[in-house]
């Protein structure tokens, strides 16, 4: 996590490096994970292919191929502060989750569909009426603790009384984990309010999103809300140039949770949230453990060459070329571009010349089947 000036300044470092060193969320050991939330639970995010990750449109289509248990509906939540525990009407309000990733990509793709009886909006307007929420809390390194209020700085929680609630804002509120307070549905064209100092991980191309839905205020209905965001391991307020994404891989556990906060008519009826804990809206201690998943195998194909190389450092004109294909494969065989031809699964090659580009092709077999693939002047030797 880097740190600021702004957070030396203001004296936050301490406070920095109590998140960095929280043992609850300690990383993965001996196959156990580190979330406190749900008695420590693992949930799921399904990960997509370059192919046939969501389109941004509103229409939940793109998700007919995700399996069902992927998606977390109103029976996971718990309504820790209104009254109502997990004993939640359906008629009144009903919701469903499903959380999507692209290896390559650091954004998670989320879907987000709910019935209401008594949609709340137009939260500033005169009549006083509260929006609707969906509240999205991402931690996505697993640092943990309290990411809205230092608590070295124990007068930040007093709202603009005193400057160290401006220095808690400007220097640590949601700089390690980001709260994004969404509208449904958007109002006068804004979609969510964040929670911290960073507007901008709410703007095109940190994030976007695009709804659905024919109800007005105090109406029943159903909205779809589909968005994806970026996760930050650092969002100060300086801005992007700054930041520092979180990296999503395959298996990796980050920290996620959810509220709904259902208002009808002005007053709250529920906050019905996923960690069964509202602590979670300010500290990351408190989410749930979601893991980015492997493909499933709908989305692996039967039969696939590919691979990718390195330069082997202090070996001359050396690369390490690495079969990555998929498939009953019984044969390889690699053009090196050259001439030069090997038949082993990972070749350690050595280039006669350098300051060349090489069109390297690997081709397989395997039950009757033959695939390749070519890197086109990947291969370039120093």
């Amino acid at each position: 996590m880097m740190v600021s000036k702004n957070c030396l300044r203001f004296g936050c470092l301490a406070g920095l490096l109590l998140l960095i060193n929280s043992p609850v969320w300690a990383q993965e050991e001996a196959g156990l994970h580190p979330a406190t939330a749900r008695a420590g639970r693992v949930f799921k995010i399904y990960q997509f292919t370059p192919e046939t990750m969501p389109q941004i449109d509103g229409i939940a289509s793109d998700w007919d191929r995700v399996p069902s248990s992927y998606t977390y509906g109103t029976t996971e939540l718990n309504d820790t502060e209104d009254g109502h525990g997990t004993d939640i009407d359906t008629s009144d309000i009903d919701v469903t989750v499903t959380v999507g990733w692209v290896k390559g990509l650091n954004r998670l793709y989320v879907l987000y569909q709910a019935y209401d009886d008594f949609w709340d909006f137009e939260r500033f307007n005169p009549q006083g009426y509260l929006n609707d929420i969906f509240e999205l809390v991402v931690d996505g390194d697993l640092s943990g603790g309290p990411f809205i209020y230092n608590p070295l700085l124990p007068e930040a929680r007093k709202w603009g009384a005193s400057p160290a609630h401006v220095q808690n804002h400007l220097a640590f509120s949601g700089y390690h984990a980001q709260n994004y307070h969404i509208f449904t549905p958007p109002v006068r064209g804004s979609w969510t309010l964040i929670w911290g100092s960073q507007p901008w991980i709410a703007t095109f191309p940190y994030a976007h999103r695009a709804y659905s839905y024919d109800f007005t205020q105090g109406e029943a209905g159903k909205l779809t809300l589909e968005f994806w965001i970026t996760p930050f391991d650092y969002a100060p307020v300086e801005g992007p140039q700054q930041a520092k994404a979180s990296q999503l891989v395959e298996n990796k556990l980050i920290g996620l949770s959810w509220s709904v906060l259902d208002f009808d008519g002005g007053e709250r009826d529920g906050h019905y949230n996923l960690s069964h804990d509202t602590r979670m809206v300010s500290d990351a201690s408190y989410l749930c453990a979601f893991r980015l998943m492997p493909l499933e195998g709908d989305q692996v194909p039967d039969f696939k060459a590919d691979w990718s190389f390195s330069l082997i450092e202090n070996r001359e004109r050396t690369v390490a070329f690495r079969d990555e294909s998929v498939g009953a494969i019984e044969s390889w065989h690699w053009d090196f571009g050259n001439g030069d031809f090997s038949t082993e699964q990972h070749p350690l090659y050595q280039y006669p010349e350098s300051g060349v580009h090489y069109n390297v092709t690997l081709e397989i077999t395997g039950a009757g089947k033959t695939d390749r693939k070519t890197r086109f002047w990947e291969v370039m030797i120093p």
